[in-house]
């Protein structure tokens, strides 16, 4: 007995011996430089707070109350303290446990004497009866040891799914911000196209007011009078299709913000045109995004996760062994008499599969085809970030270059235009000719606030792609979140 304990002893000091090779990163191609070409800006901005330097304070404030009422932010901060649950309580496998349970039994039971069916006083037969009492209780130890790392590769695994957790909410809170920012981006942009039509508009009014003077006075056309009519009110429709436009932005905002829409509108009713971004400069190596983007190391600890599942479903075709140990004392009390005894019993116990019908093998070939699913879309969504900020980087230098020209042709189109309606009211030119004029000004004048547009929404896509500020060490959690966590 006692060499038996010692080799299962020995045996424990490798508890945690290996059966399946540590998990490695594996290797990604990634292209050696990024293709589209950079932005290269002097003195350009940290992405670690890009946010502040919008120096828009109405930003600033519906990213922070997008940040404390989102449901998406919740959802991944109940997933963390789901995968914390599981963590815990995959640390406690491999540890010793210990029950104990008691038990009272109360019986009453009899013996009867005499020589005949009989029962009754005048047989000579008797009946005696008494009380019996039962009172045990024991204390019971295990501890399966760990001899094939069963135990640590399933706490490898809650630990790696747990940060991938947390990873997750690390890169929903940069895809908010983008999202929120990119709406607010297109609210100034909606409020800047808007008010250019009311512009044409307070122009078409003078235009019609005036052509309806001078159709009545014998001077013009009635035919003008009607095209300066239906070109007022064709603007006037335009107007009330780009007001719906703004309407319904401040409705994603409200969902994104969770704010009151009437304190909502007064917030956008402070604030400005459309905020103008601080430049930044992008890594010239497309492998840094795998320390840049939350969202793919998130990937990567799935991927360490289902490594150590296939571990740990590899560890359970070995035998486990046990150590067991109980202790107990028993009781017994009837009339006229008492019984105890102490007993106790200590030893190794032995499991060894030998046939379940394929199914743990089966369970090694499940983890091992997860494993393989987790490394396609790690590999996928590398390829997809890279993707993104090459063409973030080419829609941006597009928009640069598009905004530069278009503001130049929208400056033309407005000169045009105050010539030709100077000349129109000479009366050297026709009605028609004005409207045409007018016409490609505001449309000129729209399509520039439309680059300016997205130039800005193109940073912000460029600056998601980049993983939004987050850096590898950036893995704690805020104090917000931590509040959140606990709170479940």
């Amino acid at each position: 007995m006692r060499a038996t304990l010692l080799t299962i002893l020995a045996g424990g000091a490798l508890a945690g011996c290996s059966v399946f090779p540590d998990y490695v990163r594996p290797s990604i191609d990634t292209p050696a430089q990024w293709q589209a070409q950079r932005t290269e800006a002097a003195g350009a901005a940290e992405r670690l707070d890009w946010w502040r330097q919008f120096n828009d304070p109405v930003l600033s404030r519906l990213l922070q109350a997008a940040e404390q009422d989102n449901p998406t932010l919740e959802q991944a901060v109940a997933n963390i303290a789901s995968a914390r649950a599981s963590l815990a309580g995959a640390e406690s496998g491999g540890m010793p446990s210990l029950t104990t349970k008691g038990a009272f039994t109360r019986s009453k039971g009899g013996t009867s004497t005499g020589t005949g069916a009989q029962t009754t006083s005048t047989s000579g037969s008797s009946f005696n009866t008494g009380i019996t009492q039962i009172l045990s209780g024991s204390l019971d130890a295990s501890w399966e040891l760990d001899l094939f790392g069963k135990f640590a590769f399933n706490r490898q695994a809650e630990q790696a799914r747990l940060a991938a957790a947390e990873l997750t909410l690390h890169n929903a809170k940069v895809s908010l911000a983008a999202e929120v920012a990119s709406d607010y981006v297109s609210y100034r942009a909606c409020q800047l196209t808007a008010t250019a039509y009311q512009n044409a508009i307070a122009s078409k009014q003078d235009t019609a007011r005036l052509t309806g003077v001078l159709a009545g006075a014998g001077f013009s056309s009635p035919a003008d009078a009607v095209l300066a009519e239906a070109s007022l009110h064709a603007s006037e429709s335009s107007l009330i299709a780009q007001r719906t436009e703004c309407d319904n932005t401040v409705k994603a905002l409200v969902a994104l913000t969770g704010l009151a829409e009437a304190d909502l509108r007064a917030w956008l009713a402070a604030g400005g045109g459309i905020p103008v971004p601080a430049q930044f400069q992008v890594d010239s190596v497309p492998a840094d995004l795998l320390t840049q983007r939350p969202d793919l190391a998130a990937d990567e600890r799935k991927l360490a996760a289902a490594s150590a599942d296939i571990g740990n479903a590899v560890a359970k075709r070995y035998p486990s062994v046990s150590l067991t140990g109980s202790i107990g004392k028993r009781k017994t009390e009837t009339t006229g008499l008492t019984l105890s005894s102490n007993t106790w019993s200590i030893g190794p116990t032995v499991t060894l599969p030998i046939f379940d019908g394929g199914e743990l093998r089966s369970k090694v070939d499940s983890a091992e085809a997860a494993y393989a699913s987790a490394l396609a879309t790690y590999r996928s969504d590398i390829r997809s970030a890279v993707k993104e900020v090459e063409q973030a980087l080419v829609n941006l230098s597009g928009a640069e270059q598009r905004e530069r020209v278009e503001g130049r042709s929208a400056e033309q189109y407005r000169q045009y235009f105050r010539a030709a309606e100077l000349n129109w009211r000479s009366g050297g030119l026709s009605l028609l000719s004005l409207e045409d004029a007018r016409g490609q000004m505001i449309t000129q004048e729209i399509s520039h606030i439309t680059q300016q547009q997205n130039r800005v929404q193109y940073w912000i896509a460029l600056y998601k792609a980049l993983g939004g500020g987050w850096r590898a060490q950036d893995t704690q959690l805020s104090a917000g979140d931590t509040q959140r966590e606990e709170s479940l």
